[in-house]
């Protein structure tokens, strides 16, 4: 942890601090973590998977913020089991989740949203896909006050109609705007620009990060959030020379017996 910042976030909601909800339509929030009088840390970091012993074993670690799953990561679930796999996750996780919606029209990514928002209410954020569909059927959703993130989103004005229209997140595919050719670092430089200047609080989420040196360039963009594979959580734990000095530490404790 560093030393002179507070953490905002890694338990964005967590069975010992309970999210806050304001009164207004799309307001959902969730409880800031800040220690004495330093200024927070305005990221969080979270695991994209929806494999719930992964989940539980992550979790322990205590760095991330909850885990945001898709339905890329949930296609060998049928879906009469759907609901029960997520509950899985969810006491597995006890912070933030992030459960995606589908359907052809606007209802029924609602009706989608409501049953999966019913798993574990007060810490889901519903992710819904971006065009006319999803926009809608966000508005439906804040009204009724479940927290929206749009999601597959590839450029800095989708993150800006995201902000407009009151999402909780807008969920950036970085490494996938890359792979087009263009920049996907840059492109969340851009939408975070983007939300400060609208003075905006909808979360960037910067999804589709490949390898760690993206992961660490977007951990550098101040007030943006970052989920990871589980592949790359090792990234995060380890270096040669860590284990280069355990080893010699390993060595040297017969010595001083």
């Amino acid at each position: 942890m560093m030393a002179s910042r507070s953490i905002r976030g890694r338990d964005h909601c967590s069975e010992n601090r309970a999210p806050v909800t304001g009164n207004k339509p799309g307001k959902f929030r969730f409880a800031v973590i800040t220690q004495g009088n330093r200024p927070e840390v305005t990221m969080a970091l979270f695991l994209d998977c929806a494999e719930p012993e992964s989940i539980r074993a992550a979790m322990a670690l205590g760095i991330y913020a909850g885990v945001t799953t898709n339905p890329k990561l949930l296609e060998n679930i049928p879906p009469a089991d759907l609901l029960e796999h997520l509950g899985e996750i969810a006491r597995c996780c006890r912070r933030t989740l992030y459960f995606q919606a589908h359907g052809q029209s606007a209802d029924e990514m609602e009706r989608h949203a409501l049953l999966l928002f019913e798993v574990a209410p007060g810490r889901t954020v519903i992710k819904l896909p971006m065009g006319r569909e999803g926009m809608t059927a966000c508005q439906a959703l804040r009204a009724r006050g479940v927290p929206v993130c749009l999601t597959a989103l590839f450029s800095p004005l989708q993150v800006a109609a995201a902000a407009l229209a009151g999402a909780h997140s807008a969920a950036l595919y970085v490494g996938r705007v890359s792979a087009r050719g263009e920049d996907g670092i840059a492109a969340a430089r851009r939408s975070r620009a983007i939300l400060s200047a609208l003075g905006s609080s909808t979360r960037l989420l910067c999804a589709s990060v490949k390898d760690a040196p993206t992961l660490q360039a977007l951990l550098e963009i101040a007030d943006a959030d970052v989920t990871i594979p589980p592949a790359l959580q090792e990234d995060l734990l380890s270096h040669p020379g860590t284990a280069e000095a355990i080893e010699a530490f390993r060595i040297s404790i017969p010595r001083r017996g």
